[in-house]
C-alpha cells in the first residue's frame, strides 16, 4: 500500500476531488467534512484494507498521513 493509494481511496470515500488531498492535509478542516465521512473512512478502511479502524482512531489523527499510519500499521498486524 502506497499513499497515494491510500489518498485516491480517502478521497473516493470522503468524496472530494483526489487533487484536493496531500499527505499533509488536515483533512478535518475540509469544507465538506463531517460525521458522515468519520463512517466512510471506518468503511473505506473495512472493506479496501481489512482493517478496524476507529472513531477514536480518526479522532486522533490530523492529517491524511496521520490516517494512513494508523491503517498501514493495521494492515502489517494483520499480515
Amino acid at each position: 500500500m502506497t499513499i497515494e493509494d491510500f489518498i485516491d481511496k480517502f478521497a473516493f470515500a470522503i468524496e472530494v476531488d483526489t487533487n484536493t488531498l496531500a499527505p499533509d492535509t488536515h483533512f478535518k478542516t475540509l469544507p465538506s467534512w463531517d460525521s458522515l465521512n468519520t463512517l466512510a473512512v471506518i468503511a473505506m478502511a473495512d472493506a479496501d484494507y481489512g482493517v478496524t479502524v476507529t472513531g477514536r482512531d480518526i479522532e486522533a489523527a490530523t492529517t491524511v498521513a496521520d490516517m494512513w499510519a494508523v491503517v498501514s500499521s493495521k494492515c502489517v498486524a494483520t499480515e
